[in-house]
């Protein structure tokens, strides 16, 4: 009998003291934002293969986009950044909108347009045109987490491929 009061006493000590952890507060780890980073490059077509594919110039001054939903699918938040010196953007979005969660899988990157002139074409390459949603994340701490998106390109008027063209080549 002492036997079942002491582990009674015991069950009742431990659930008291799961109530009093759960009232607790614990402090919030949760980033107030979260960072969207990529590249923006210009590809020359009229270079050999190993040029046009490895050795894409940055694109300085070009703009991209970012827009991102709530849960049910509003179009709640958009930023934008201009690249640097290097076509690096860095997109700083804000975690909560209203007292609500924004997250990276609810968001869209887009290229809004070329910081060159010469090399103004927007390609759909990873995204570039229709968009791509933040899912590499590359850094994370209770402070911060970033996501890489990209690269993106851009190219020269001479090397678009108009829709028409693309048919032909498919054999539509």
């Amino acid at each position: 009998m002492a036997r079942i009061r002491s582990t009674l006493a015991l069950a009742l000590a431990v659930a008291i003291a799961a109530a009093s952890l759960a009232d607790a507060r614990l402090p919030d780890y949760h980033p107030s934002t979260f960072t969207v980073t990529g590249k923006v490059q210009c590809q020359d077509c009229t270079k050999n293969w190993n040029a046009y594919a490895y050795n894409a110039k940055p694109i300085p001054g070009s703009m991209v986009g970012i827009t991102c939903a709530d849960d049910r699918g509003r179009a709640v938040y958009h930023g934008s950044d201009a690249t640097d010196g290097e076509g690096v953007f860095i997109i700083e979005v804000p975690s909560k909108v209203n007292g609500r969660d924004l997250a990276p899988s609810r968001c869209i990157v887009r290229l809004a347009s070329s910081g060159d002139a010469g090399c103004a074409v927007l390609t759909d390459f990873n995204g570039g045109k229709t968009g791509q949603t933040p899912s590499r994340l590359t850094h994370v701490s209770p402070g911060k987490s970033t996501y890489a998106v990209g690269p993106y390109y851009c190219t020269l008027p001479r090397c678009d491929v108009k829709e028409d063209d693309e048919a032909a080549c498919a054999g539509y």
